[in-house]
């Protein structure tokens, strides 16, 4: 069987590739997903500021 996968064709160059490509395609999905969970988490916290500064502000005026 390693015999026919190390053949002079290139299939373990090919293969190499392939594991290159998911590799790095499941690499880039991590970062991606990381990124939008940090700006949902960023924007949900500028919320809270803001209702905080608002009530806060509420509270002060009566």
């Amino acid at each position: 069987m390693f015999k026919r996968i190390r053949n002079e064709r290139g299939a373990t160059f090919a293969l190499a590739i392939m594991l290159l490509f998911v590799t790095t395609s499941f690499i880039a999905f991590y970062c991606l997903s990381y990124e939008s969970q940090i700006k949902t988490y960023n924007s949900l916290e500028f919320a809270n500021v803001r209702a905080t500064i608002n009530l806060l502000k509420e509270i002060g005026s009566k």
